[in-house]
């Protein structure tokens, strides 16, 4: 890791790929269904859902984690020279649901419904199971703590749906801690 301003991008960009790579299995799986979508990309907050079948990933919020047992409290760690930086990272997936009738019919969204489900099952367990022990994957060597903290399903709307995955993983600092 480069330890500098650049290390949160490195990071989506890993997630992003892997993200990725998560929705390539699913064709491996089940032929009749997509793998990752063309459209991939890293926004700035929330993305757009303007535009179907995308994937994208972006920092959530960003906090100190609890350093216990040592109890250095969030008031005082500046002082000891000591914090852990939790990032919270957010995957979107959303599909379109394409119908040239006002009103889908069952067949349209159980067909979308079960696109939709496996996307994000294989993003909650890919990439789980990449940043366990012994994992090579890239993400391994910039996080030193990932949490898996939920995946909801988005409120269908104008036909898109999909689903929002939190993530928060450890990102080490960079600077010495002396005053600028």
């Amino acid at each position: 890791m480069a330890d500098d301003p650049t290390d949160l991008q490195t990071l989506l960009d890993a997630v992003l790929a892997a993200s990725v790579n998560a929705l390539d299995t699913i064709p491996g799986f089940a032929p009749g269904l997509e793998g990752s979508p063309g459209r991939t990309f890293i926004t700035v907050g929330q993305p757009a859902l303007d535009c179907c079948n995308q994937l994208s990933v972006n920092a959530a919020t960003t906090r100190e984690a609890q350093t216990n047992p040592l109890g250095l409290g969030a008031g005082t760690r500046h002082r000891l020279g000591f914090r852990k930086n939790l990032v919270g990272i957010q995957v979107w997936i959303t599909r379109c649901l394409e119908t040239q009738d006002a009103i889908p019919t069952i067949t349209q969204l159980e067909t979308l419904a079960r696109q939709i489900n496996a996307d994000g099952w294989a993003l909650w367990n890919y990439l789980w199971n990449i940043n366990r022990a012994g994992s090579s994957d890239p993400i391994v060597s910039l996080c030193d703590e990932w949490y898996m903290d939920a995946m909801i399903p988005l409120q269908p709307s104008g036909g898109c749906a999909g689903w929002q995955l939190s993530i928060r993983a450890e990102l080490a600092g960079y600077g010495d801690g002396q005053d600028p």
